[in-house]
């Protein structure tokens, strides 16, 4: 089943500018393609930031052209799937393998990597306050069960996308290309999982892979350069019972 949601036009439609409290700057014109417009608008009767791509429209271009839910029941399937994997099942399938295995120290890694990109994935979200396309444009694909929800839902950054590609990044790091590809495949997946079922802007995605990377290469360095943190963790792991096998 289609949605249809009608909704105001986005309000910035000006090029190269940045609007926000009744100002207007202007961008130098060669980071047309890459420019990224930050302003305020009401939403709901309170100020908040969004986020959106220059007004060339290549968000919204690529939204429509990947947002296809109702369209096809085998892609519906697929990534509905993808969406689902990079919910909270995502602790389970990536850290209980890994204690299994022996990895503690892995193990005790990629849950902090995970912890950490759900605060900072957040706490962006209520800074920016950007809404979501299916809150904002008319005629958005959506299946049930996966819409917007009645109350405002900032969409910049895709918390799905965050912890996907924040797990994708920490096993590419320490697990090299072997572990890394697969997850990062998935990543990718479930990114263009949020677009297409019609709650993520492509920007979000960007957003989230940004977020997530950025804090799994984050964790990786603490985890190799700060003793403190070794000596922390250390300690952590030694205290829960664990199959002896191997350290990470």
């Amino acid at each position: 089943m289609l949605r249809p949601v009608m909704a105001e036009e986005p309000m910035v439609d000006l090029p190269l500018a940045v609007q926000g409290g009744g100002r207007c700057s202007r961008w130098p014109r060669g980071f047309l393609p890459f420019a990224a417009l930050y302003g305020e608008h009401r939403h709901r009767g309170r100020v908040h930031a969004f986020v959106t791509f220059a007004s060339s429209g290549l968000d919204e271009t690529i939204f429509r052209a990947l947002n296809l839910a109702g369209t096809d029941p085998v892609l519906d399937r697929i990534f509905v799937f993808f969406t689902i994997l990079t919910g909270v099942y995502v602790i389970f399938l990536v850290a209980v393998p890994l204690w299994l295995k022996g990895l503690r120290e892995a193990t005790f890694d990629v849950l902090l990597v995970l912890g950490i990109t759900i605060l900072v994935s957040e706490a962006i979200k209520y800074l920016v306050g950007r809404a979501r396309p299916c809150d904002t444009l008319s005629n958005v694909r959506t299946l049930a069960g996966y819409r917007c929800s009645a109350e405002f839902d900032p969409a910049f950054p895709s918390g799905h996308a965050s912890r996907a590609f924040a797990v994708a990044g920490f096993l590419a790091i320490r697990f090299r290309w072997k572990v890394g590809v697969p997850a990062g495949v998935a990543a990718v997946l479930a990114g263009l999982s949020r677009v297409y079922l019609g709650l993520h802007w492509p920007s979000d995605i960007l957003g989230g892979a940004v977020v997530g990377i950025a804090l799994a290469l984050l964790v990786e360095y603490v985890s190799r350069r700060v003793g403190l943190y070794q000596r922390i963790r250390r300690r952590i792991v030694e205290a829960i019972p664990h199959l002896r096998r191997r350290t990470a």
